[in-house]
């Protein structure tokens, strides 16, 4: 779904404004400080209903202000549709057109969202955790019924783990059946995105990392050559000893390789980050495809750890990608490889404006 306009209130150090992005690039230049980081985190904050800078919604809200809101309209205008997120003080309230929508997921499934930011080598340095995290809004997009499959295996997850935890080795077994079935349900929609993301991903690496063989691999969680169900049975013994469940989706691992090795070790910030746009461009594609949605890609100082070349390459790869784009930089000359002309934003002094 196409944002085609945005307007927010009382949100960080911004002033109130609105503004009407384009559909394809959207460059936000200003200097540091300004709130040009701001301006992307309220797109995100209407997308998620969450920050993608902080776990505390109330730091979103400006310093004086009791609350602060986010509104947007998305679609064509003969079937748009208006959102809006508001945060007071612990509580956060979501709407469409008019309505309150009380579940998150079904929230977000409006608006697919992807972040590439100065903490995008966390794909690369963090644990797994972070990756699975990427890899589970990817499927959640594109296999419309992962939503479902991940509640019923937190659920079974959850309960297995209390019954491991309290010692009942016959109330875990009895979990048992509901892990792995949902696991195994969750286990074969990630092994089809990560195969379709990395082929479409592999152009980007060869190109932009020539002098590197980068690769992702995908590891589900528990030994090839056992079911679920038989790995958890096999480790339920050191399982009741440590408390969880010790093989599942929730060990699971989307790896970035070089050369056959961890990425992080072989690989410069600026060649970690290219490579995490990659994986991000691939996403978006996936997800245009088999959502029938344009992805928002939220691009944060991309000149950033990247050369002149790199930055065209991003910059032009940006632009040929089936997403709404929306790129920060200090200034504008940095984004003098795009081809069409973007629409501009300026941001001083947290006042954001349109430039013509």
């Amino acid at each position: 779904m196409e944002l085609v306009e945005l307007r927010a209130e009382a949100f960080r150090n911004l002033q109130a404004f609105r503004i009407k992005p384009g559909a394809g690039i959207n460059v936000v230049f200003g200097e540091n400080g300004a709130g040009k980081t701001s301006l992307l985190e309220a797109v995100h904050f209407l997308a998620r209903a969450k920050s993608f800078r902080t776990a505390k919604g109330d730091k979103l809200i400006a310093l004086g202000a009791d609350r602060c809101w986010v509104f947007g309209v998305g679609g064509a205008e003969q079937a748009a549709s208006r959102f809006g997120v508001e945060r007071e003080r612990g509580r956060t309230r979501v709407r469409r057109d008019g309505q309150d929508v009380h579940s998150l997921s079904e929230w977000a499934a409006h608006w697919p969202v992807e972040v590439v930011n100065s903490e995008a080598q966390r794909f690369v340095v963090d644990g797994p955790a972070t990756r699975r995290s990427f890899l589970n809004w990817g499927v959640f997009h594109v296999e419309h019924d992962y939503g479902d499959h991940w509640q019923r295996f937190r659920r079974a997850l959850e309960q297995c783990n209390a019954a491991l935890r309290n010692g009942d080795a016959r109330q875990a077994a009895a979990w048992e059946a509901g892990v792995a079935e949902a696991g195994e349900a969750l286990d074969v929609r990630r092994a089809a995105f990560a195969q379709r993301l990395a082929a479409i991903a592999q152009p980007l690496f060869d190109a932009w990392l020539p002098d590197h063989q980068v690769t992702v691999r995908y590891r589900r969680g528990w030994r090839a050559e056992f079911a679920l169900h038989d790995a958890l049975a096999e480790g339920r013994e050191a399982a009741l000893r440590l408390g969880h469940v010790l093989h599942g989706p929730q060990r699971a691992d989307l790896q970035l390789l070089s050369d056959g090795e961890d990425a992080q070790h072989r690989l410069s910030r600026g060649q970690q980050k290219i490579a995490v746009v990659a994986l991000s461009l691939g996403k978006a594609k996936l997800i245009a495809e088999a959502a029938g949605m344009r992805p928002l890609l939220l691009v944060d100082d991309l000149p950033a750890e990247l050369d002149a070349r790199r930055r065209a390459q991003v910059l032009n790869a940006l632009e040929a990608a089936d997403a709404q784009v929306f790129v920060t930089c200090i200034e504008k000359e940095t984004m003098s490889a795009l081809e069409r002309e973007p629409q501009w934003f300026h941001v001083e002094h947290g006042r954001v404006d349109s430039v013509i």
